[in-house]
């Protein structure tokens, strides 16, 4: 039996991920946003029973939206702001010591353009250690942050970043280096 062409870009995940996927949004819109902000490790807990790798002490505002939790992980001390968006088609891998500012979106997912039936392209991300992303930055699908890395306010990156820089713009460019000052 022969599958058609466009079969494998409508349904392109195994089929235990629909129903899984359907239970998250339900927890999602239910008890995600009503574990109580005191109560820190209410949302890793979660995550946790979702498959996610993630630490109990982590930082997660209760407007972040995750589309598939089994394929994402954590490094300790990481905050993760409202309103970001977790759109990790493929696995997104998180440093330790991470800062993602509010309206954040992590997209790991496009299409094969060159393609005439546009297949999903389901893309890793990894943001590393010691990392700040600012407010309202894209991060986009196959990038890589490197280490000490600080992303400006909307920044849009389309391509690995080197560690220890300063990027900025659409298309972030890298502003400078970034220096740590001794305390």
């Amino acid at each position: 039996m022969q599958t058609h062409p466009l079969r494998a870009s409508r349904a392109p995940y195994p089929k235990w991920t629909y129903a899984a996927r359907a239970v998250w949004l339900l927890v999602e819109v239910t008890l995600w946003r009503l574990a109580w902000k005191k109560l820190w490790f209410l949302r890793p807990a979660i995550l946790k029973c979702f498959g996610a790798t993630v630490p109990f002490r982590t930082l997660i505002s209760e407007s972040v939206r995750i589309r598939f939790p089994w394929l994402l992980t954590i490094g300790e001390h990481v905050a993760i702001g409202p309103g970001v968006t977790f759109y990790n088609l493929g696995q997104l891998r998180i440093g330790s010591r991470v800062v993602i500012s509010q309206d954040v979106y992590l997209c790991g997912g496009t299409h094969d353009y060159t393609a005439p039936d546009y297949p999903l392209m389901r893309l890793p991300i990894v943001v590393e250690d010691d990392v700040w992303i600012a407010a309202g930055a894209f991060i986009g699908p196959g990038v890589c942050i490197g280490q000490g890395t600080v992303v400006g306010a909307r920044a849009v990156v389309m391509k690995d970043v080197p560690p220890w820089k300063v990027v900025a713009g659409n298309p972030a460019r890298i502003v400078k280096e970034r220096t740590v000052r001794e305390r």
